[in-house]
């Protein structure tokens, strides 16, 4: 018998729908299976931060779900605060404070001529 479990997968706590797909991990270079956000746009909430691996977080707003949160992508757009913002392969896990969300990209959402 399995025990129960709480941890909710991330279409849920995201509120957008998630498509299985396959990564490697930059660790082990191990091949693993992960439910990620394929397309995501929302907009950037305040100012990019540059990481010491070389990564950057863009703290974004999701109005379509009234959320606020971070997402960590490997390249920098050049962008001002209420640009809306195409993630693409969104994936998340649990922490204490919360949870982690990375992208394997990001780009500027075009506005229509």
């Amino acid at each position: 018998m399995s025990s129960p479990v709480w941890v909710n997968p991330l279409a849920i706590v995201l509120g957008h729908p998630t498509s299985e797909i396959t990564k490697i991990s930059p660790r082990t270079g191990n091949e693993y299976t992960t439910d990620a956000i394929l397309d995501l746009k929302v907009l950037l909430a305040g100012s990019i931060e540059a990481l010491e691996d070389g990564k950057y977080r863009y703290p974004i707003a999701d109005h379509t779900q009234n959320l606020e949160y971070v997402i960590k992508a490997p390249n920098k757009v050049d962008v001002k605060f209420g640009t809306m913002l195409h993630f693409k392969n969104v994936v998340g896990g649990q922490t204490s404070r919360g949870g982690w969300y990375s992208a394997d990209s990001v780009e500027v959402v075009q506005k229509n001529a």
